[in-house]
């Protein structure tokens, strides 16, 4: 009988995560955890990582509106996270992951300790980064670099 660590890992990922200011951290560490299961190489899972950080974080501040150091909405918002690997022709592959949040956009304060490099980090971490607003709430859909696929383990 096979145990559960004699299977693959899953191709995709999907998570909830109250919006508070711990949710980057834990978005952060899921999906290293995830991607290094898949093998990806260590520079892209750090741009992975740091893209999905400023995502969450943007999700917590501009979604949800709370401040750095603000208390939780009652009740609290939820930023969902979902990553699928896509495999592409040529044997290369690559990360597609969305965070969703439910809130409604708060405008980045432009006084002189607006920080507004989020954005900036995110596009120069992946290949290709989007951000859908509705009367729902936001997407960003950030798409990695194409990688290789892995060797084949005998």
């Amino acid at each position: 009988m096979a145990s559960d660590h004699d299977q693959p890992p899953a191709t995709g990922l999907s998570f909830a995560l109250t919006a508070g200011w711990s949710a980057p951290s834990t978005a952060r560490n899921k999906i290293r955890e995830w991607l290094e299961a898949h093998e990806w190489s260590a520079a892209h899972v750090d741009d992975l990582v740091l893209s999905i950080s400023e995502a969450v974080s943007n999700s917590v501040e501009h979604g949800y509106g709370i401040a750095v150091d603000g208390a939780l909405p009652d009740p609290p918002g939820l930023i969902e996270i979902e990553g699928a690997i896509v495999r592409e022709q040529g044997g290369y592959r690559r990360v597609v992951l969305r965070v969703i949040d439910h809130g409604h956009w708060k405008k980045p304060d432009t006084g002189p300790t607006n920080r507004r490099q989020g954005l900036r980090i995110m596009r120069a971490c992946t290949e290709e980064m989007t951000i859908g607003h509705t009367s729902e709430g936001t997407t960003v859909v950030l798409r990695s670099w194409p990688i290789p696929m892995p060797l084949p383990q005998h």
